[in-house]
């Protein structure tokens, strides 16, 4: 692979990149935009210097990097998010695993300590050096 062919290569990437950006610009500025992206690339197509090229490539990387802070993000289609899934009823759901208004099962109430809560705590002092004589 030569330089030159890695340059293209690198060109056509890049040309794709601001494509998809552009693409996701708001409908008024978007057609204008995809002009300036078309012309732009047509203008500097006859150009054969090495370092040029490499020059419009650094301004075009550039746009791009500008692009991706004003673009805002394309919402992900369902059923390829990330998140937090279910199993109720036979089927996959979104949601959370325990229902906000249920109980939780506990014998912490507040007047007393959570046994749970002060091991957690110890085991921080401990590992902290806090608290005096080490136990073994």
């Amino acid at each position: 692979l030569t330089f030159t062919m890695a340059l293209r290569d690198a060109v056509n990437s890049v040309y794709r990149k601001l494509l998809r950006r552009v693409l996701l610009l708001p409908r008024d500025k978007r057609q204008s935009a995809l002009t300036e992206l078309r012309s732009g690339f047509r203008e500097h197509a006859n150009v054969t210097s090495d370092e040029e090229v490499a020059r419009l490539l650094q301004a075009a990387n550039s746009k791009l990097s500008y692009l991706k802070m004003v673009t805002p993000t394309p919402r992900v289609e369902s059923g390829r998010s990330s998140g937090t899934f279910i199993y109720r009823d036979g089927e996959v759901r979104m949601g959370h695993g325990r229902d906000p208004g249920a109980a939780r099962h506990s014998a912490y109430d507040g007047s007393n300590i959570d046994p749970d809560a002060f091991k957690r705590h110890q085991q921080l002092l401990s590992r902290q050096h806090f608290g005096g004589a080490r136990r073994r």
